[in-house]
């Protein structure tokens, strides 16, 4: 049986510098928590939501940040991975958006971004790539690149 779909968006959001917002998870399946990576905001959209509707929710949610102007969605990956230990099958589309606002509220975090969710910082496409971390997707000093051309 194949593994369910979930439906997301991510959010390639820039600052006044083109650096990207990402957020460190933890696996929470992980007992010794030692599994960390990095991520872009964004997450699974909800029952007859569009793609936009849920890229401006999830960004809201996890920024406090509203009204800002969505550009996409300009990417498109497919993966299978483990949410929580559970097979899951995920489709995800990338929109593009600047802000000058950089401080944040992490005010409308659900209960599992708050367990999952331990930091946030903006990093420059040349500073992730040197990095030793891991973030997601893989490619993602690319779609910065790129996003910094669309917005």
């Amino acid at each position: 049986m194949p593994n369910p779909t979930r439906v997301a968006v991510r959010i390639v959001l820039l600052d006044s510098d083109s650096r990207v917002l990402l957020f460190e998870g933890r696996d929470l399946a992980d007992a010794q928590d030692s599994i960390r990576f990095w991520f872009t905001a964004g997450g699974g959209s909800e029952a007859s939501e569009t793609l936009q509707e849920t890229a401006e929710r999830e960004l809201e949610e996890e920024t406090g940040l509203s009204g800002i102007d969505l550009v996409g969605p300009f990417h498109r990956r497919e993966f299978d991975f483990l949410n929580h230990g559970e097979p899951q099958h995920q489709v995800e589309h990338f929109f593009a958006a600047r802000t000058d606002v950089t401080d944040l509220s992490d005010s409308n975090w659900t209960a599992l971004e708050r367990t999952a969710m331990t930091t946030w910082r903006w990093w420059s496409a040349d500073d992730l790539e040197d990095a030793p971390i891991r973030y997601f997707p893989e490619n993602l000093s690319e779609l910065i690149r790129e996003a910094a051309d669309l917005v």
